[in-house]
C-alpha cells in the first residue's frame, strides 16, 4: 500500500499542530494559503515525506468544545499520533479523545510525549508510565520544538504498517469534510478516500441528494494527479452541485439510504451516564452529526462498560457501510458516552423482544455468512436476487438442495412447504364455499398467500404443488364441480335450449328462460369448465357446437383462400350480429388471421 493517513489526538494546548508543522513544514492554523494555492488540502490537513512515501497528516482540534470537528477528521486513518504534554500529563480531552480512538478501532498508536524542553527526563518517564498504565499503550516518542523531529520521523517510520489490502470491487467511497469554491476553478470538496479509486472525467453520486457530478480536477497533497486511490488526503474540483459537510461522493448506485441499523454498542469504561432504551442520543459517523433513538433488545438501560447489540434509530437517511463506526454523544449533559460498530446497514424493523432477530445481528458480528444467507431465506417466503446482492450475501454458501429457485426469486425449502400447505388449504376452503366456481382467480389467491409477483412467478411456485393445476385459474386437481340429480337436468335443459343452429339465444333470454338461481350456478359452472364458451358478452355456444363452427370454417378453407363476412354468414346461416363475434373469438384464439380483403387460415 502506498497511500498513507496520519492522524492527532490529545487535550488543546498540548502542541499536536506543532508537531504537525515539524514534520511538514506547513502551518495547519491558517487558511489564507489554501485559497491562494487553489485545489489543496492543507487547511488541518498536510502531508510530509517518510522515505519515499509521502504521507496525509490530519491535524484535529483538541478543545472540548470543538469535539465535533475532532470525530470529522479522526475518521479513515492508519496510524494516531496521540499526544501528550510532559509538563500537563493526561488530560479530559486526552481520555475522551483516547477513548474515541478505541471505539472507532483504531489500534496502530504512538504516543508523543510533547514539551519535554520544559520537564526533567524523570518527568517524561513518569508520563510514559501514567500512560502506559491507564491506557495501555507502549510504543512512545518525544516532542521538543527546540529538537529536530528525526527520531519522531524514525519512530513513525516503524509503526507504519500496511492494513488490509484493497478489494478489487471495491466503489469509491468519500465523507465530504470541506467545500468551497476557488476562483476560476469553481466548487472543491476534500476528504479521505476510504476505498476504490476515482480518475478525471469519472462521474460520482452525491449521497443524499443522489445528484450526479463529473470530476473535472484531482489532488493530493497539492499535486494534480489523474487518479486518486483509497487512503488518500483528497480534493475533487467537480462541477456544481448542493453540498454540505457530512454528505458522502461515491460510484453511482453503490449506496442505499437507511434509517435502522443493526449495530454493537459499546459503553464508555469511564462515563457515569447510562443510555435507557429508546432515549434519543447524538449520533457521529465520519463528518455527519444525526440524532437517533437507541433500541435495546430485552434491557431497559446500557451502563459503562457493557457490550450489547441494538439498533439505531435515526431521525435522518444515512448512507452508511457495513464494518463502519461511529461515535453517540449523550445530549445532556454532551458527552461521549460509546461507539458503535455499523453489522448491518440495512436494518429491519424488529421488536425489541425478537430473539431471532437479535440472533441475526450477532451472526453479523461474527461474519458467519453462510448462517446469515441461509437465516435470510428462512426469514424470508420469497428472496429476489436483487436482495441478496444489496446484502452481499451469497447464494453459493448455502446447499443448493436446501432451496428452489423460480426466475429471479430463491425459495427455501421449509418456506417452499409452507406455501404448498398454505396454498392447498385456502384452495379446499374455497372449493367448499363455492361449489359451482371451478377455481380461484390468480390475483385472489397471492393476495390470500401475502405474495407480490407476477404471475409467470406463481406459475413456477404453482408447477411445484402435485396437488394443484392451474390455466387462468387455480385449483385443486381432484376438485370437480359435483351436479346434484336437478343439476344435471337443468345442465342437459340449457344445452338444449342454446340448440344447434348458429343463431343461439342471447344471455338475457336463456335467463329469462329459466329464471332460477339453480340456473346461474349450473350455467356459470359450465363456462368455468368449458362446456359452454363465452363468446362474447351476450353469445354462448356449447362446446359441441364451437367445434361445429371450427369445422365448417376448416372446410370451407379446403377450396377457398378467402374468407369475406358475406361468405361467413352464408356458411353457418346466421346475421351480421353473431357472425362477426365468431370470426373476432376465431381470430383471438389463432385459427384465423384478419387481413384488409377478410380472414386466412392459419395453418
Amino acid at each position: 500500500m502506498t497511500n498513507y493517513i496520519i492522524g492527532t489526538a490529545g487535550h488543546i494546548d498540548h502542541g499536536k499542530t506543532s508537531i504537525v508543522k515539524a514534520l511538514s513544514g506547513i502551518d495547519t492554523d491558517t487558511l489564507k494559503e489554501e485559497q491562494k494555492r487553489g485545489i489543496t488540502v492543507n487547511l488541518g490537513f498536510t502531508y510530509f515525506q517518510v522515505g519515499e512515501r509521502e504521507v496525509g497528516v490530519i491535524d484535529v482540534p483538541g478543545h472540548e468544545k470543538l469535539i465535533k470537528n475532532m470525530l470529522a477528521g479522526v475518521f479513515g486513518i492508519d496510524l494516531l499520533l496521540l499526544v501528550v504534554a510532559a509538563d500537563d500529563g493526561i488530560m479530559p480531552q486526552t481520555r475522551e479523545h483516547f477513548e474515541i480512538i478505541k471505539f472507532l478501532g483504531i489500534t496502530n498508536i504512538l504516543t508523543v510525549i510533547s514539551k519535554t524542553d520544559l520537564v526533567s527526563k524523570d518527568r517524561v518517564e513518569e508520563v510514559k508510565l501514567q500512560v502506559e498504565e491507564e491506557f495501555g499503550l507502549k510504543d512512545f516518542s518525544t516532542f521538543s520544538i527546540n529538537d529536530e523531529p528525526i527520531n519522531l520521523i524514525e519512530r513513525i517510520k516503524s509503526k507504519m504498517v500496511d492494513g488490509n489490502e484493497e478489494k478489487e470491487d471495491e466503489f469509491f467511497r468519500m465523507p465530504i469534510d470541506r467545500v468551497f469554491s476557488v476562483k476560476g476553478v469553481g466548487t472543491v470538496i476534500t476528504g479521505t478516500s476510504l476505498s476504490g479509486n476515482v480518475s478525471v472525467g469519472d462521474q460520482l453520486e452525491i449521497f443524499p441528494g443522489n445528484e450526479t457530478v463529473k470530476v473535472k480536477g484531482i489532488q493530493v497533497h497539492n499535486k494534480p494527479v489523474q487518479t486518486a486511490e483509497r487512503h488518500m488526503r483528497v480534493a475533487l474540483n467537480i462541477n456544481k452541485a448542493e453540498l454540505r459537510r457530512g454528505k458522502v461522493i461515491a460510484t453511482p448506485k453503490k449506496m442505499q439510504p437507511t434509517l435502522i441499523l443493526d449495530c454493537k454498542l459499546q459503553m464508555s469504561e469511564h462515563t457515569l451516564q447510562k443510555i435507557k432504551h429508546l432515549e434519543t442520543i447524538k449520533f457521529y459517523y465520519f463528518s455527519e452529526e444525526t440524532k437517533a433513538r437507541v433500541k435495546l433488545f430485552n434491557q431497559k438501560e446500557v451502563q459503562k462498560g457493557e457490550e450489547v447489540y441494538c439498533q439505531l434509530l435515526l431521525e435522518t437517511e444515512l448512507y452508511a457501510s457495513k464494518g463502519d463506526r461511529g461515535i453517540i454523544r449523550k445530549i445532556n449533559p454532551n458527552q461521549t458516552v460509546a461507539g458503535i460498530e455499523i453489522l448491518n446497514e440495512l436494518g429491519s424493523y424488529a421488536n425489541r423482544k425478537d430473539s431471532n432477530y437479535l440472533n441475526q445481528i450477532k451472526l453479523y458480528s461474527e461474519g458467519d455468512t453462510t448462517s446469515l444467507v441461509k437465516q435470510y431465506l428462512l426469514d424470508n417466503i420469497l428472496v429476489h436476487s436483487e436482495d441478496l446482492r444489496k446484502k452481499e450475501f451469497d447464494i453459493s454458501e448455502v446447499n443448493e438442495e436446501d432451496f428452489v429457485k423460480v426466475e429471479n426469486y430463491y425459495i427455501h425449502n421449509a418456506n417452499l412447504c409452507q406455501l404448498e400447505e398454505e396454498t392447498i388449504s385456502i384452495l379446499d376452503t374455497f372449493h367448499n364455499e363455492n361449489k359451482y366456481v371451478y377455481g380461484i382467480n390468480k390475483s385472489e389467491l397471492k393476495s390470500k398467500l401475502g405474495i407480490e409477483v407476477k404471475s409467470r412467478v406463481l406459475n413456477g411456485i404453482l408447477d411445484l404443488f402435485e396437488e394443484v393445476e392451474y390455466k387462468d385459474i387455480v385449483k385443486l386437481k381432484s376438485f370437480e364441480i359435483a351436479l346434484t340429480e336437478e343439476e344435471l337436468k337443468m345442465k342437459k335443459r340449457i344445452i338444449d335450449y342454446l340448440g344447434s343452429t348458429f343463431k343461439p339465444p342471447k344471455y338475457n333470454e336463456i335467463y329469462m328462460y329459466f329464471q332460477s338461481r339453480e340456473f346461474e350456478n349450473v350455467f356459470f359452472s359450465l363456462v368455468k369448465k368449458g362446456e359452454i364458451i363465452k363468446i362474447d358478452e351476450d353469445i354462448y355456444l356449447s362446446k359441441h357446437q364451437l367445434n361445429r363452427l371450427i369445422q365448417v370454417m376448416k372446410k370451407f378453407f379446403e377450396t377457398h383462400e378467402v374468407l369475406e363476412l358475406s361468405d361467413a354468414r352464408a356458411i353457418l346461416d346466421s346475421s351480421r350480429r353473431y357472425v362477426v363475434p365468431y370470426l373476432e373469438y376465431l381470430d383471438k384464439f389463432g385459427y384465423t388471421i384478419r387481413r384488409e380483403k377478410g380472414r386466412l387460415w392459419r395453418k
